[in-house]
């Protein structure tokens, strides 16, 4: 008899996950020289610190109805609506502000919001397991909002014109807070891997975002 491999490996190749193409409001944020906020604190003091943060952060996206995509290198959350988003970015500012007041030390993000289509799949549960992320975003909306966050000023919060247009529009869902936005007109900038100049817009709260144009 001939002899049999006592386990004989598994040639199965596993299916591709489902890519559903979406419209959503990508957002992408980051706190502000982290690195020198941690060397200001002390490891245990920031690690308690960024522990309160990231409740601020869910809390704020629950309300918002956001759905967190990635949270190692800052922040990538999706929201159905830009007014959605606009409504965590301004949230999420405030609650570092009060976060930053109660450690005595100044905390500020930079926000950038982008309209447009993403490509979204699910990972294999097995590999969530593993440490990768439950779900998959790309499409040139994350990398033109990665633009619009690297361009912001410190605590300012900066929209693609589509995504100001929207959000302006449905700006009474924000309540008497609408009444306190100032909505800025920053001009053209040209963004790398993104073909024509793009139209940038701030929105923020005079005495919190810095209503200025960034370089």
């Amino acid at each position: 008899m001939d002899a049999q491999p006592a386990h004989a490996p598994d040639t199965t190749a596993s299916s591709p996950a489902t890519v559903v193409p979406m419209l959503r409001a990508v957002l992408l944020c980051d706190i502000v020289e982290s690195t020198a906020l941690v060397e200001r604190l002390g490891d245990a003091r920031a690690a308690a610190l960024m522990q309160h943060h990231d409740q601020l952060l869910r809390q704020a996206l629950s309300i918002c109805r956001g759905q967190l995509i990635d949270r190692a290198d800052g922040v990538l959350a999706l929201f159905e609506r830009p007014i959605q988003a606009l409504d965590f970015a301004l949230r999420y500012q405030r609650a570092l502000q009060a976060l930053g007041e109660a450690e005595g030390t100044e905390i500020k993000a930079r926000i950038g919001i982008h309209v447009g289509d993403v490509m979204m799949w699910a990972n294999d549960p097995a590999d969530v397991r593993k440490g990768a992320k439950p779900f998959e975003v790309e499409g040139l909306a994350k990398p033109v909002a990665a633009r619009l966050m690297n361009l912001a000023l410190p605590g300012q919060i900066l929209m693609s014109g589509m995504a100001q247009n929207l959000a302006q529009r449905a700006a009474g869902e924000l309540g008497e807070r609408a009444g306190r936005l100032r909505w800025l007109v920053h001009g053209r900038y040209r963004f790398k891997g993104v073909p024509a100049p793009m139209l940038v817009h701030e929105v923020g709260e005079a005495g919190l975002a810095p209503l200025r144009a960034p370089e």
